[in-house]
């Protein structure tokens, strides 16, 4: 199990960094998954939401979806970890919390909120290769723009199991990659595609 905390230290120095704090959202301080168990299906999304009415008090912390997986955003995680028979775990690229991700890709366009965001890929680069995924699945345009972004992690299609693969990274070379449409919400994968994405995957584990 990994312990992501133990990358507190560096997050905490880029989040203070005086530079950064003028930027949209940083004072609503960051939220970041705390464990990732080792060997899972690990689903990437693009960086945590934000609630006006529910987060009154700004602070940052960690959270552990797999004690508190009820929401309905990790439902089919949850769901494609127990067909597949597989563990799972769930990790945001960027760690600042925004629900609209039009505003982040509007930061991504400023010089200074694009450091401030590359730093933050960084890091996360450090993090799943550290979680040793099985098998990683990004269900989102932009979170798939970030990861492959400036060669962070190179792909390459594989026609032998049917999905992209790791090529650049020594740590993770050969890890299957799947890029999917959103798993939730009004663009989700409808039921059919859903389906064969769990039996692609049972298979590839297989």
């Amino acid at each position: 199990m990994l312990d992501i905390k133990i990358f507190k230290n560096q997050i905490d120095v880029l989040w203070e960094d005086e530079k950064y704090k003028s930027l949209p959202f940083v004072s609503r301080g960051y939220a970041i998954q705390s464990v990732i168990p080792f060997n899972s299906i690990l689903f990437i999304g693009i960086n945590p939401s934000f609630n006006e009415k529910k987060n009154k008090h700004f602070k940052s912390f960690f959270y552990d979806v797999h004690k508190d997986d009820s929401h309905k955003y990790f439902k089919k995680f949850k769901d494609i970890g127990e067909k597949t028979k597989n563990l799972w775990s769930h990790f945001d690229l960027l760690f600042l919390r925004e629900t609209n991700q039009n505003n982040i890709k509007h930061l991504y366009n400023s010089l200074i909120g694009k450091e401030f965001l590359d730093e933050q890929l960084l890091i996360s680069k450090k993090v799943i290769e550290s979680s040793k995924p099985k098998i990683i699945v990004i269900s989102n345009a932009f979170a798939r723009d970030l990861f492959l972004k400036d060669g962070i992690f190179q792909t390459e299609f594989d026609s032998q199991i049917g999905t992209h693969k790791i090529i650049n990274n020594e740590k993770l070379v050969g890890v299957p990659v799947f890029f999917t449409s959103m798993l939730t919400g009004q663009r989700a994968l409808d039921n059919g595609s859903y389906e064969r994405l769990i039996w692609h995957l049972k298979k590839i584990l297989n």
